[in-house]
């Protein structure tokens, strides 16, 4: 679903979506995970922008691993995601030239 030496070659559709992530966690970020979960799953990039030609370009994340503790907090968080289907394997970081990038591996739920 996610091969990083194919970055460039990859568009958003419907099992692959990106964000910048910034500025933090993205709000949009659990409506994603919630159409993907409930449909066929997907990859979130986090650290990562889309262009107007919607090609990819990578922003990185601005520290790595308090934005992955919140994801953990948050998603775990009841009141925020009905129900966390991920696994510690299922969010990885890369480097990307002089940026890091969070890939989010969303599965299909389970009906």
């Amino acid at each position: 679903m996610f091969d990083l030496s194919k970055f460039n070659q990859y568009r958003e559709d419907n099992r692959r979506e990106v964000k910048k992530a910034k500025g933090g966690l993205p709000d949009s970020l659990w409506s994603t995970y919630s159409a993907f979960a409930n449909c066929y799953g997907g990859v979130i990039l986090l650290g990562v922008k889309e262009r107007e030609d919607g090609s990819w370009y990578t922003t990185g994340l601005q520290e790595e691993s308090k934005l992955r503790k919140d994801f953990w907090n948050t998603i775990n968080n009841l009141q925020k995601v009905s129900l966390n289907l991920l696994l510690e394997k299922d969010v990885q970081t890369y480097q990307v030239g002089n940026d890091v990038i969070m890939v989010i591996y969303v599965p299909k739920a389970k009906r």
